[in-house]
C-alpha cells in the first residue's frame, strides 16, 4: 500500500472540473484512510487555486479555496510554485497555510511521494 500521494494541480480553479476533482480526491484518500499522507502541488495555472481572493459564487461553482482549507484541516501540505504563481497572477495574497516553494523544491516534493496523480 502507498504511504503518500501527491495531487499535481495544473488547471485553474474555475471553468474546469479537474482542479476541484483533484483536491477532493486527495481529501477523500485522507478521510477514507487509503493513504496516510495526501498533499497537493499547484503548478502553472493551477497556482490560481491558492489565491485568497476567490469568488466562486460569481461563476456558480464550488469553492476550491474551501477544498484547500479542508485538506489543510487534515494536515495535508499544499505547495505552490513561486515562479509559476508570479508568471500567472503576480504577487498576491494566498490562502493561509499554503507553502510557496521554488521548482527545485517542487521536484523534491514530487520525489518524496509514492504516488503522483495529475489533475
Amino acid at each position: 500500500m502507498a504511504e503518500s500521494m501527491l495531487i499535481l494541480v495544473t488547471k485553474p480553479p474555475y471553468g474546469f472540473e479537474e482542479a476541484f476533482a483533484g483536491l477532493r480526491a486527495g481529501l477523500g484518500m485522507l478521510v477514507s484512510g487509503l493513504v496516510p499522507v495526501s498533499d497537493a502541488l499547484l503548478v502553472g495555472e493551477g497556482t490560481l487555486n491558492a489565491v485568497k481572493a476567490q469568488r466562486p459564487e460569481a461563476v456558480k461553482m464550488p469553492s476550491n479555496a474551501e477544498a484547500i482549507s479542508d485538506l489543510l484541516d487534515f494536515e495535508a501540505k499544499i505547495y505552490v510554485v513561486r515562479e509559476d504563481l508570479l508568471k500567472v497572477v503576480g504577487d498576491v495574497p494566498l490562502i493561509d497555510g499554503v507553502e510557496v516553494i521554488d521548482w527545485e523544491r517542487a521536484r523534491q516534493v514530487i520525489a518524496e511521494h509514492d504516488l503522483v496523480t495529475t489533475f
